[in-house]
């Protein structure tokens, strides 16, 4: 006769086993899915498209990056409102500040750099990589040398959109990577 069980016990230390297990998961999957992301866009923001220089190229100074924009106003007018509204910044060889913060927000571990004397202002960006613009192109006459100059010079631009009041909208970058050949000596 079939009792469920072997002389030694373990067809029922099998069993609990089995349902220790599957509780574990189910436990697993249930507070799994409560760790949603929450307020991310996972959407792929198509307003900007940079169209020169391509990916990757060889490019000599002065560099021109050229950019088209779709469903999107262009102004600082602090009157525009919304995500669809706004102008770019753009950031050579680094990160732009997250979403929904101000390009104050990339200084704001340095004390130098004080609000009441209009710090950050263009200037203070610039020697940081960081430029503002309503164009939909910038140029640079100079980037910034490499430590080793025996290495190819690689540098990324980085553009995104920010409001009137000079916040990044959403998550969306846009970049391109370029290879400088530098002339002369």
């Amino acid at each position: 006769m079939f009792s469920g069980r072997d002389h030694d016990g373990s067809g029922v230390r099998n069993r609990v086993e089995l349902a220790r297990t599957s509780g574990l998961v189910l436990l697993s999957c249930l507070l799994l899915g409560a760790c949603v992301p929450q307020g991310l866009a996972f959407r792929v923001d198509k307003r900007v498209t940079i169209t020169a220089p391509d990916d990757r190229a060889e490019v000599t100074l002065p560099l021109t990056v050229s950019w088209q924009v779709h469903d999107f106003t262009v102004t600082k007018s602090s009157t525009a409102d919304g995500s669809d509204a706004g102008y770019f910044a753009v950031f050579v060889d680094r990160a732009p500040q997250p979403a929904g913060k101000s390009l104050a927000w990339i200084v704001r571990k340095d004390h130098s750099c004080r609000p009441a004397d209009g710090c950050p202002d263009a200037d203070y960006l610039a020697a940081r990589g960081i430029y503002t613009t309503t164009d939909t192109h910038i140029t640079f006459d100079q980037l910034p040398r490499p430590s080793n100059e025996k290495r190819k010079e690689r540098h990324s631009i980085t553009v995104v959109l920010l409001d009137p009041a000079g916040k990044r909208i959403g998550e969306s970058a846009y970049q391109v990577d370029v290879v400088l050949r530098r002339k002369g000596p």
